[in-house]
């Protein structure tokens, strides 16, 4: 942007300034000429108006005074950068009562010598647009190139966001769908508050709840924000600014340029998804159909590691869900089926679940089991995942343990509603306890154990383990 003191200065002697002196930073959109009393309605604002003064000729005395303040007030509500006056044609110089209307009103007022022309002035505020023009295009395309090399990194997001944050001289912060990671970064490279992001995905998330696609402008507690969308779709992403308002041309061209280089390379993620995740139900489609060492030698040439023990979970509803870290899975029909690590004592599954799991077993005998437990899950109760005995030793052992550890009651309740197979009365009976607080104890331990106390396998083995 080009300010007043630039232009009187490149104008060498052109434009004078008159009052006040030195000039105040002030920025201007262009120069405009007219001798019209309001030639406000030809001007957007921001404008150095020059005139040869002929609104005042022919006046004197208070109605010239009148004249001049009435013409000034005109420019400043018109929003009139500075008012520069052309000495010789009108005025041999510059009359007492406009001095004194710009200074009440705190308009800048300039003189342009007899000797000068008006064109002058304005070539050389259009040289100065030149040069400015040249510099940001300069300056804008190395930051695009800054923005660019650091989308081809690994850690692409969060260094688009750092660079964008620099050039735009305010925190930017980058709200992608799904369970991938937010970036954010201040204008020095520096970590905002870590409420800040809190807030940005909460206000994310309503948007796309509500469905907008547009860019919308909000108050959080940093100040306004506006979030601009980047991708397309119910997991749309979000570019977020620190600022409301409009967004100058050249950062305009910066922010299309980092949000394009966002989406491409969400869509690049997506297609590697995609890929990953075709690859793991060939795997789990080998090791269904009892070809493990196939799909050993797929593994080995995808760079995935298939361990040697597993659990089968077999889930009713398609759609990888959240929270299935870790696992292998392929859809058959209307049934997910996921190969998880047998590293911990029941399978990571998510909360609210519906369907079955059974082994842990060895890869090569994960189609024995495959038929059991897809009839379990067809047949579970809403909302519940339960374990299915396949024949195979159990880990009683662990469960005894495992209930033991956790102190209380549970030990105890589990024996004796087996004991009494299944009877909540006669199981209150031998505790004297409500049979409300059997059902809570027994839930209690099916959570902690993972397992279905009316599975008749579960149910042997471990009333064996407790009975030794």
């Amino acid at each position: 942007m080009i300010t007043l003191a630039q232009l009187a200065e490149a104008a060498r002697g052109d434009l004078v300034p008159y009052w006040p002196v030195p000039l105040p930073r002030v920025e201007l959109t262009g120069v405009h000429v007219s001798e019209l009393e309001d030639p406000t309605v030809f001007l957007d604002g921001g404008e150095l108006l020059l005139t040869v003064g002929m609104q005042l000729a022919g006046r004197d005395g208070p109605e010239r005074a009148e004249a001049a303040r009435a013409y000034v007030a005109r420019l400043v509500a018109g929003r009139v950068a500075a008012l520069g006056l052309g000495l010789g044609s009108g005025h041999s110089m510059v009359p007492d009562e406009l001095r004194e209307a710009c200074a009440e009103a705190g308009l800048p007022l300039l003189t342009v010598p007899r000797e000068s022309p008006f064109l002058a002035v304005s070539r050389a505020y259009w040289e100065l647009v030149r040069r400015g023009g040249e510099a940001e295009l300069t300056a804008l395309l190395g930051l695009q190139v800054a923005l660019t090399r650091a989308a081809s990194g690994d850690d692409a997001e969060p260094s688009i966001v750092r660079e964008l944050a620099h050039a735009l001289g305010t925190w930017v912060a980058y709200l992608p769908g799904g369970e991938r990671r937010a970036s954010c970064a201040g204008p020095a490279g520096e970590v905002p508050a870590p409420g800040l992001l809190d807030e940005l995905r909460r206000e994310a998330a309503a948007l796309r709840a509500a469905g907008r696609g547009a860019t919308a402008t909000v108050q959080i507690s940093a100040g306004p924000a506006a979030l601009y969308p980047v991708e397309s779709g119910a997991g749309r992403a979000y570019l977020a600014v620190g600022r409301g308002g409009q967004l100058a041309p050249p950062e305009r061209h910066l922010f299309l340029t980092a949000s394009t280089l966002l989406a491409h390379r969400a869509a690049a993620l997506r297609r590697a998804e995609e890929e990953r995740a075709r690859g793991d139900g060939m795997l789990v489609a080998l090791v269904l159909a009892g070809h493990d060492d196939a799909a050993r030698l797929l593994a080995g040439q995808m760079g995935t590691a298939l361990p040697e023990s597993v659990y089968l979970a077999v889930l009713a509803t398609p759609g990888l869900p959240d929270g299935a870290a870790g696992a292998l899975a392929v859809e058959s029909g209307s049934l997910l089926h996921l190969l998880l690590p047998a590293d911990a004592p029941r399978p990571r599954l998510p909360s609210g679940a519906h369907g079955a799991w059974g082994g842990p077993v060895p890869l090569r005998r994960v189609r024995e089991i495959a038929g059991q437990v897809a009839d379990a899950a067809r047949q579970a109760p809403v909302g519940k995942v339960v374990r299915v005995g396949h024949g195979l030793e159990l880990p009683a052992d662990e469960w005894t343990a495992a209930l033991a550890a956790a102190g209380g009651e549970l030990l105890p309740t589990v024996r004796a509603y087996l004991k009494n197979r299944g009877h909540w009365e006669a199981s209150a009976r031998d505790l004297g306890v409500h049979r409300n607080s059997v059902r809570h104890r027994m839930a209690r331990a099916g959570e902690l154990l993972g397992v279905d106390f009316d599975d008749p396998d579960v149910a042997a083995h471990l009333w064996l383990a407790l009975r030794t």
